[in-house]
């Protein structure tokens, strides 16, 4: 039987994806949150004294899935909310050190993840596969407009 190459790719491609996937399942299952909310502490963390309302708009969910997935930090002691000084409705979700220290540990597993895949490639390998990578979801991006 004979496959196209632009669909043997996007088999490999999908593989790939099923693969990392599974593999921060794992990792996310060990440390006790789910990935909904691995993916909030990061938001979180990576843009500071942000609001249940930007979450959900980065995220692309509904205002009340943001506001369980935050709650469900804030029951794990992982983020606090604070008074916004620009927004009297509005609360400002920050990290506290337990948040900190769990986004390091998923940062640290989410590197381990990258190494394992990169291993054998040289810098320039690993330059070319990002720059691919890029480029590959950029046409996608594009084509799903």
């Amino acid at each position: 039987m004979y496959f196209n190459q632009e669909f043997v790719v996007a088999r490999r491609v999908l593989e790939l994806a099923n693969t990392l996937i599974n593999n921060r399942n794992r990792h996310i299952r060990d440390l006790h949150i789910t990935t909904d909310q691995a993916d909030a502490l990061i938001y979180y963390h990576d843009f500071p004294d942000q609001t249940i309302s930007d979450l959900k708009n980065f995220q692309h969910i509904r205002h009340q899935s943001a506001q369980v997935i935050t709650q469900k930090l804030v029951d794990k002691g992982l983020v606090t909310l604070i008074k916004n000084p620009n927004d009297r409705r509005a609360k400002l979700v920050v990290l506290t050190d337990a948040g900190n220290m769990m986004r390091l540990h998923l940062k640290n597993n989410g590197s381990r993840t990258g190494e394992q895949l990169l291993n054998g490639f040289s810098d320039n390998e690993k330059q070319q596969f990002l720059t691919l990578l890029e480029k590959s979801i950029s046409n996608l991006n594009r084509g799903n407009k």
